[in-house]
Order: C-alpha cells, then sequence, then structure tokens
C-alpha cells in the first residue's frame, strides 16, 4: 500500500503543477492578446433564439417594422419604422420607436409607441443606435443616429456637408414594468403619466474624420453650479458640484517630440499631415490618460538615398499622460505603412476601428446592472442565414 500511496500522492502533485501551468499560460495569453478564450460559442445555443414569424404578425412586417431585439429585462421586444412620404426625393424621412410585450407562447403585443427626433427635417436614412441606460426604474432609452451616405438621394446631396455630420438624439422614457394608476390603460398604447412618459429631443454635429457613438456609464459625474427653473422662472433644483481645471496637451509638439526620441523611424520623418487624437483609457485612481495619436505623415522610403521625394504614410503613437504632473510617456510606436490608393478618409475610419478593437480588448465586462444595452439597425438589408431570429438571454 505504501507505494501505491506514494504514486498517488506524485500523481497529485503532477496534476496540482499542470494545473498551475494552465493558468499561467491562460494569464499569458490574455496579457498579449487580451482574450483568455475563443468564442464561447460556435452558434448562438437554438434555446434562446426566437424566430421572428413565430411572435410577430406578418402585417406588422409587412408594414415595414424593423426590430432591434430585447430590452435588458428580457419583458419588451424593440422595433422601428421610417417613412419617407410619397416623394422619396423631396419628403422628409420620419421615424417611430416601438415597445412590443414578448410572450413565448403568443403573438407580440404594442404597449408603447414614440416619435423619433420630433422637429428635425431628415432628407436621407440613418443609421439607429438604440441604447438602454442602466437607471433606476423607469429606466431610459437613449435613441441616436448617425447620417448614412446616400448618393441616389438628390435632397441629400443638396443639403449635406461632407465636413460634417448631423446626430439626432431622443431620449425616451421606457414603459412602466408594473401598473401605474397615473397612464393611460394599456391597449390605447398611449402614456401621459411624466415619470413614464417623458421626451427629449436634441441634435449636435460631428465632424471629420467623424468620431462614432460610444455610450459610456460613470458613477461618479462632474456636476457644475447652475439652476433649474420653469416656464415662470421659479426655481426647481439647485446642484452643486466640485470644481473643474481645465488642462492642456499641445499634441503637435508632443507628436514631434515622441518621433524625435523614441520612433525608430525619426530619421526617415519629414513632417506630418494631420493626426487625430482618440482617449483609450482614463484611471481615476493615479489620474492617467492613456491616447492613441494616429498620424498621416511625410516620410523618406530611405533616408540615405539622395534627391528622393518622401512618400505619404500612417502611423500611430501610444501615450501616457499624467494630469497630475502634466508629464508625458510614450508607450509605443507604431510602424510605418504606406499609403497607396487610399483616400484619407478610409485611412481615418481604419484607425478608428483598430482603436475600438484596442478598447474592446482591455474592456472588463460590466455587471448586468451597469452594461449599456445596445442595439443597432447595422444588418438592415444583409442577408440572415437561417432566417431572421432575435436573441434572448434570459430563456
Amino acid at each position: 500500500m505504501a507505494p501505491s500511496s506514494k504514486s498517488e500522492k506524485d500523481g497529485n502533485k503532477q496534476t496540482l503543477r499542470k494545473h498551475k501551468e494552465h493558468v499561467v499560460k491562460l494569464l499569458n495569453r490574455g496579457k498579449l492578446s487580451g482574450q483568455y478564450s475563443q468564442r464561447l460559442f460556435r452558434k448562438l445555443p437554438p434555446r434562446v433564439c426566437v424566430p421572428l414569424k413565430n411572435i410577430v404578425s406578418e402585417e406588422f412586417l409587412r408594414a415595414g417594422h424593423i426590430f432591434l431585439g430585447f430590452t435588458k429585462c428580457g419583458r419588451y421586444v424593440l422595433s422601428y419604422t421610417s417613412d419617407c412620404g410619397e416623394d422619396d426625393d423631396f419628403s422628409f424621412y420620419t421615424y417611430h420607436l416601438y415597445w412590443w410585450e414578448f410572450n413565448l407562447h403568443s403573438r407580440l403585443k404594442q404597449v408603447h409607441h414614440v416619435r423619433l427626433f420630433t422637429g428635425e427635417d431628415i432628407y436621407s436614412d440613418l443609421y439607429l443606435t438604440v441604447c438602454e441606460w442602466p437607471t433606476t426604474t423607469p429606466r431610459s432609452s437613449s435613441l441616436a443616429s448617425n447620417t448614412r451616405s446616400s448618393s441616389s438621394v438628390l435632397m441629400n446631396l443638396m443639403m449635406s456637408d461632407e465636413n460634417n455630420r448631423d446626430i439626432y438624439i431622443t431620449i425616451a422614457s421606457m414603459p412602466p414594468l408594473r401598473p401605474c394608476s397615473q397612464c393611460c390603460p394599456p391597449n390605447t398604447s398611449t402614456i401621459q403619466c411624466l415619470e413614464h412618459g417623458y421626451m427629449l429631443n436634441s441634435r449636435y454635429q460631428v465632424v471629420y474624420p467623424f468620431p462614432t457613438f460610444q455610450p459610456g456609464y460613470e458613477d461618479d459625474k462632474v456636476q457644475l453650479p447652475f439652476t433649474v427653473t420653469d416656464l415662470k422662472g421659479r426655481n426647481l433644483q439647485l446642484v452643486t458640484g466640485v470644481c473643474v481645471e481645465q488642462l492642456t496637451l499641445d499634441f503637435e509638439y508632443l507628436i514631434n517630440e515622441v518621433i524625435r526620441s523614441d520612433a525608430r523611424w525619426a530619421a526617415q520623418f519629414c513632417s506630418f499631415n494631420d493626426y487625430d487624437v482618440v482617449i483609450l483609457e482614463v484611471c481615476p485612481e493615479t489620474n492617467t490618460v492613456v491616447i492613441n495619436i494616429g498620424l498621416l505623415l511625410l516620410a523618406f522610403s530611405n533616408p540615405e538615398e539622395e534627391h528622393c521625394r518622401p512618400n505619404t504614410y500612417h502611423s500611430s503613437l501610444q501615450v501616457s499622460w499624467d494630469l497630475n504632473t502634466g508629464v508625458c510617456h510614450t508607450v509605443g510606436v507604431g510602424d510605418l505603412t504606406e499609403v497607396k490608393g487610399q483616400t484619407s478618409g478610409s485611412v481615418w475610419s481604419s484607425y478608428r476601428k483598430s482603436c475600438v478593437n484596442t478598447v474592446m480588448k482591455w474592456l472588463v465586462p460590466e455587471s448586468s446592472s451597469r452594461y449599456i444595452n445596445r442595439m443597432t439597425n447595422e444588418l438592415v438589408g444583409c442577408s440572415l442565414r437561417g432566417g431572421p431570429f432575435l436573441m434572448h438571454t434570459k430563456l
């Protein structure tokens, strides 16, 4: 029995050692690639896939409803419609958002709808993003859209400006999860209670290179002192907050210093034509900001060759900025990539996608109470294999 016991102990030690080595390998893989494993599922489990044809009446599909997905609670399904009127070239687009009550064994039942972007003159189809914020009940939905390029629409060409794009926002309340005595009966699909029926419309513009809409949630917001009044001038709320200090950073000076000190291709560098700044991460504990700077620059292919003309290249610089001291440190310098047959727009688009991919690799998943539920119409017009379906995460 003694030899057997000893062999069992040795086997247990080897198992523990292998397990420890396996954990170290997983941690190293996560450190190097930002991912601990491959995709959890090769395809979605059938139990969470709800075919549209099973829950949506055909009349609503014919009416142009585009279904986006489930709300966080899993109780409602969201859809929207867009209508451009009879004359496609000279009519405004109108958008409506609908809430449908979900029941696995019956058809969807409409419980609420709102008109989006009220008061705005929209001349073309929109890229739509619906975000459900992790706020207290009643939870609200924020809707933002960015104008798609559409060369076939005459009015879009006449009214749009290639140097900026309009972003339309509607913030609307969610329908109540429990019956509300001050709201209209559910079968009227109209909500009059202010708590469950408020709506705010807004708009802003973005300029080249047109940053994408990336919603985020913060617990601690900096609040400036201000007074809210009603239409009669009476004070409704007084909010006091902390002081705000404005910091500035000379990016052009920083770019030249980083290239001169840390770039392997510093001897090839001639000048930079344009740059774009993306904040990758902000650490509230150390007050450090990690910044990615994309560059379009002129550089010589061979610095030792005489009478050669510089070529256009793309590269990126990663720096960390200490807000306490104002000192910047170089984190990384990318290689030179020659720009051949590409427009500046396509270069910046690829650059911003790479920044998003980097942020997603660093992302720590939020808890279910904090994450932002986001749905888009990005796949509208694309072919879906196996038929359209909605994914319900709580089934």
